[in-house]
């Protein structure tokens, strides 16, 4: 049985442009599997679709160098959320749900969000970049994209970032290896899923949604196997989408 070590080699700094940035310049040198980079502040953090990761205040914002087969590529995305989920069932207890793929939402606000970048040319690395929102406050800032919420606003306190880091390692690297050796258990992920059963909007100009209305909406079966999503249309035909993003409406 394979075995990952995540977090075995911790690089800590002030400031980065980014730690997916760093860390695509540490794949070239063929760097340990399971490294990750943090950073207290980041210049020019992003998140998934090219969007600015904007952090104001002590967030976790981290990235985790991995190696694996093609084969879990499309899955690293919905286990990395799963782990985040069940470290923050630790702390609070509040609702928690998944929103697929790469999302973590908090009494349905986003708390955390998941970045992945697939080097394949080079030495097959992958890069998951995390950001959890830990003591900034939202409660009052209206320039995130999405409704978004943080511990310390579920809280009411502050909580160390760094103790937050390290539950999600360790969780990680349980449902990582988990994957990797064919244990990971989709089932209790897909039950954690945002709006599961529900209908629901989803971007439009996706794969496997291409041709359909802008107004029709899916209702969320199933995460699949292989990380996709299973949904109903409003004819009742079984989708399997692949890549795109649910829309708050």
């Amino acid at each position: 049985m394979k075995e990952v070590f995540i977090g075995n080699k911790i690089y800590m700094f002030e400031e980065l442009t980014s730690t997916m940035d760093l860390s695509k310049e540490m794949i070239l040198k063929d760097i340990e599997e399971g490294t990750t980079i943090i950073a207290n502040n980041q210049s020019k953090g992003r998140g998934s679709n090219d969007r600015k990761w904007v952090s104001y205040g002590e967030d976790a914002l981290f990235s985790i160098i991995l190696k694996p087969l093609s084969t879990n590529l499309n899955l690293l995305s919905i286990i990395t959320s799963y782990s985040i989920m069940k470290v923050l069932e630790k702390i609070i207890t509040n609702d928690i749900k998944i929103k697929w793929p790469n999302d973590v939402l908090v009494d349905g606000k986003k708390i955390s969000g998941v970045l992945i970048e697939n080097y394949i040319k080079t030495n097959n690395y992958s890069i998951i970049g995390v950001g959890i929102n830990i003591n900034s406050s939202h409660k009052n800032n209206d320039t995130f994209i999405y409704p978004s919420t943080s511990i310390k606003d579920v809280l009411g306190k502050e909580i160390s970032k760094f103790s937050i880091i390290k539950l999600f390692l360790n969780r990680f690297q349980k449902d990582y290896n988990d994957l990797i050796n064919n244990k990971i258990k989709i089932s209790e992920i897909s039950n954690n899923l945002f709006r599961l059963g529900e209908l629901t909007s989803f971007r439009s100009n996706y794969k496997n949604l291409k041709k359909k209305s802008m107004n029709e909406k899916y209702k969320i079966i199933s995460l699949n196997l292989d990380g996709s999503l299973k949904v109903l249309n409003n004819k009742h035909d079984e989708i399997n989408i692949s890549s795109s993003e649910i829309i708050f409406d």
